[in-house]
């Protein structure tokens, strides 16, 4: 037993010390000639039907962004996004990913005005009469995500101060089946639209 633990072991090894490194400085490159336009170039995206990708996890951006090229993401702007990375190699994505991961968040700031009470529960406590959990629970406390850590498991986004809008054009995509995750879908079709609105709104002022 000990010795296949050391030979599952040594293979992960091997596997991660095989796969290229990413390059920032070419990541940067990209973001700013390709990428800028939406998300901005340090992704801090001032144009709230893009999203922040400034401190995102770049196994989350990568995954999101490999299926947005490959017309699996339909959703929102994939449309106007897909021929802009459709010369973007793997490499090109990952270096982005890198690049983005690395740039300093830019808080946002909620409403006070707009449920923001509901949202706050919604987050942090969930609502048990209608089995919906606490969006920490994955998304951490502060929002910012849970990295993949380089295991099978995807990464969890960071959501602080994601465009309220944004979020709310994401769990209605979720809701009605036009974006694709299990767990996501199931939450989303259980909330109301006054929901989902005082979520996005606790979630753009979170940092």
């Amino acid at each position: 037993m000990k010795r296949m633990t050391l030979l599952v072991l040594a293979s992960a090894a091997a596997a991660a010390s095989a796969a290229p490194k990413a390059d920032i400085a070419r990541g940067k490159e990209i973001a700013t000639t390709v990428c800028a336009a939406c998300h901005a170039a340090d992704g801090n995206s001032g144009v709230v039907m893009y999203p922040k990708l400034a401190g995102q996890h770049p196994a989350y951006t990568i995954k999101e962004t490999l299926a947005i090229k490959n017309h699996k993401r339909l959703t929102g702007g994939a449309a106007s996004m897909a021929p802009m990375v459709a010369g973007l190699s793997d490499q090109d994505i990952a270096d982005v990913a890198a690049y983005y991961s690395k740039q300093y968040p830019k808080p946002g700031e909620a409403n006070p005005k707009q449920n923001f009470e509901l949202g706050a529960k919604i987050f942090r406590g969930g609502l048990a009469d209608k089995k919906i959990p606490a969006c920490m629970a994955c998304h951490s406390p502060n929002g910012a995500g849970m990295p993949a850590g380089g295991t099978e498991v995807a990464a969890y986004p960071r959501l602080s101060g994601q465009h309220q809008s944004y979020i709310v054009e994401q769990l209605k995509a979720y809701a009605s089946g036009q974006r694709k995750s299990g767990m996501m879908g199931d939450i989303a079709k259980r909330m109301t639209e006054e929901e989902m609105n005082a979520v996005g709104n606790f979630i753009q002022g979170l940092h």
